[in-house]
């Protein structure tokens, strides 16, 4: 038993280590923060949020599996190799195809122009919420791209 929750630690380790080395990584953790914060203005349903939570999932678990590529290419082969390019690139082009896939989710399901314009007047007409809006990019930016170590 003891075996199986150490089992989580390490995963958890893992997903650590993503985030605070993988730019990447933490640029689709904060998409998909923004995505489910703005769901709430379209009243989805268990299935479109259902879908969402794959998306996202597929996403972020496309990113670890890249990392974990990068890292066993480069403890096996520190020297460039074309081998090695050719399984960095695959890794990072199945990321980009489950990241394609995430915008052509949100397309369909964030695409109601009707909804778009109560979202903008909510924040047109609500300051604070405004505010606390931009101050979370902010956050969020220095997140992403400062947070690298």
């Amino acid at each position: 038993m003891k075996k199986f929750f150490k089992a989580f630690v390490y995963a958890w380790q893992g997903v650590l280590h993503a985030v605070k080395t993988q730019r990447n990584f933490r640029f689709h953790i904060v998409a998909a923060v923004y995505v489910t914060v703005f769901s709430f203005f379209y009243g989805f349903t268990r299935n479109e949020y259902v879908l969402l939570m794959l998306t996202f999932s597929t996403v972020v678990s496309a990113e670890l599996i890249n990392t974990a590529v990068e890292a066993a290419v480069d403890l096996c082969s520190p020297e460039q190799h074309k081998l090695a390019k050719i399984a960095k690139d695959a890794a990072a082009g199945a990321v980009l195809v489950a990241a394609i896939f995430a915008v052509v989710v949100g397309v369909l399901l964030f695409g109601d122009i009707a909804v778009i314009k109560e979202i903008l007047e909510y924040y047109r007409s609500h300051i604070p919420a405004l505010a606390g809006l931009i101050c979370s990019l902010g956050l969020a930016w220095v997140f992403v791209f400062k947070t690298d170590r």
